[in-house]
């Protein structure tokens, strides 16, 4: 990785800073359907490379990852002793407990964490089931950045090849899908979300490789559905799906739960199959950190899982003035120590590092926060890349306007198994778009 961005970099200052490039990156972008928050999705000009060896370490990750959440999944269905550590709110353990009449507990799945580039040590950021998206934009940010002359100088020297989303995940879907006893040869295929919270260019992405596939698919807001008591319908024509794509989190379906009722009594009764289900809420909630730094979790765990664990999850407590182990006064303090977030929610909304903020608006931040359904994590800061952005820029600025960067590593997981990445930079040390952060475009390096 680090090697070969070096040499990328050291391209685009032989290039001047390649603006023909960087212009033609930036435009490729605005004129896609790509866009986040309304503006075009933002993303650097230098790429990620992984050489065979460095993907095998993500494959490894993967797998280990995925293998013990899927046993907190299974645990947390069985045992209701084991469900009071999440406290979710009833409404939201009603829907986990929902009838799922396939193995798989983590059909689709994306691993956030801090790597060490140097020596490969890592702390995990969050866990991302429902609702895991933004494939769309590795592959549309890898194929801006194609355009530029850096990249073409080099591809002199290597074959760098971007990673497939769509197909793949088609793939995995139907795998999970057919190991249902409820499943049909030819199911019609449902997709919902909010359309207005749905990241649309990935919706169309996936549309079109199901019909690739011979699969009947459609994109359908989840308030227009109706349940007639034998099959899920869309209200246009009448539809009847068979398997359901949830792209909806379960923190928006638990604040409208009525706008929702059709496909949670759908699932209920059996009458069609939800991929992922209602019960993937249990790792993409932050209380998985408690959950997997507890004893009974230890007890569940092998010798290699628990060291697994203890090596790469960070503490983390409720934000609670009842919460054993945790001092609020030392959170307040110490606010380089500390990022507070959401219990259950997505996309970085209400995350705050102390970091990032004076004193004083820390301390009122946690206060604000304490016993209103807030975890507190401790802060790990990550590592620095050095990166520059596409588009227009000062072409006296020093070095280009390349600089440092935090970067936090995304791995996407289908069934398991690892398929690519949705990485992201930051200068804040919250590393998400909504904190002006950029993700990354990712290639593998053929035969290296």
């Amino acid at each position: 990785m680090k090697k070969e961005r070096n040499e990328y970099l050291e391209i685009i200052r032989n290039l001047r800073g390649d603006p023909e490039g960087r212009e033609k990156a930036a435009k490729y972008v605005a004129d896609s359907d790509c866009y986040v928050y309304g503006f075009p999705a933002p993303f650097s000009f230098v790429p990620a490379f992984y050489r065979e060896e460095e993907l095998k370490f993500m494959e490894d990750t993967v797998r280990m990852t995925h293998g013990i959440l899927s046993k907190v999944i299974r645990r947390y269905v069985e045992d209701p002793e084991y469900r009071k550590i999440f406290a979710f709110p009833k409404a939201v353990e009603d829907l986990i407990l929902l009838p799922c009449n396939y193995e798989e507990q983590l059909p689709i799945s994306r691993f956030d964490f801090f790597l060490n580039e140097e020596d490969r040590s890592f702390k995990f950021c969050e866990f991302n089931a429902d609702g895991t998206a933004a494939m769309s934009r590795t592959q549309i940010g890898c194929e801006a950045v194609e355009l530029s002359p850096s990249f073409q100088e080099f591809c002199k020297n290597h074959e760098p090849k971007a990673f497939e989303y769509f197909d793949s995940w088609v793939d995995a879907f139907l795998e999970t899908y057919a190991s249902d006893k409820n499943a049909k040869e030819n199911p019609n295929v449902l997709i919902t979300d909010f359309e207005d919270a749905v990241t649309l260019s990935d919706i169309t992405r996936c549309l079109d490789a199901f019909e690739r596939r011979g699969v009947t698919a459609r994109f359908v807001d989840i308030r227009e559905l109706y349940f007639d008591g034998e099959a899920l319908r869309d209200t246009y024509d009448n539809m009847a799906f068979d398997a359901v794509y949830r792209r909806v989190c379960t923190s928006d379906m638990a604040q409208r739960y009525e706008e929702c009722k059709p496909l949670i009594d759908a699932v209920a009764a059996e009458k069609t199959v939800l991929i992922g289900h209602f019960r993937t809420t249990v790792t993409h909630a932050k209380m998985v950190n408690i959950a997997l730094l507890d004893p009974i979790t230890e007890e569940f765990l092998t010798e290699e899982e628990r060291a697994y664990v203890k090596e790469h999850v960070l503490p983390t407590y409720r934000l609670r003035h009842d919460t054993p182990g945790l001092d609020i006064e030392d959170v307040k303090k110490n606010k380089n120590g500390w990022v507070i977030k959401p219990e259950d929610d997505y996309d970085s909304h209400g995350v705050f590092a102390g970091g990032d903020m004076t004193q004083e608006e820390w301390e009122e931040k946690v206060d604000s926060f304490v016993d209103k359904g807030y975890v507190a994590m401790v802060f790990h800061r990550p590592n620095t890349c050095k990166i520059c952005l596409p588009g227009t820029f000062d072409e006296k600025a020093e070095d280009y306007g390349i600089g440092d960067w935090y970067s936090m590593i995304g791995t996407y997981s289908y069934n398991g198994k690892f398929v690519g990445f949705f990485s992201r930079m930051g200068q804040e040390h919250v590393i998400s778009e909504s904190h002006h952060g950029v993700s990354i475009p990712s290639f593998r390096l053929e035969g290296e």
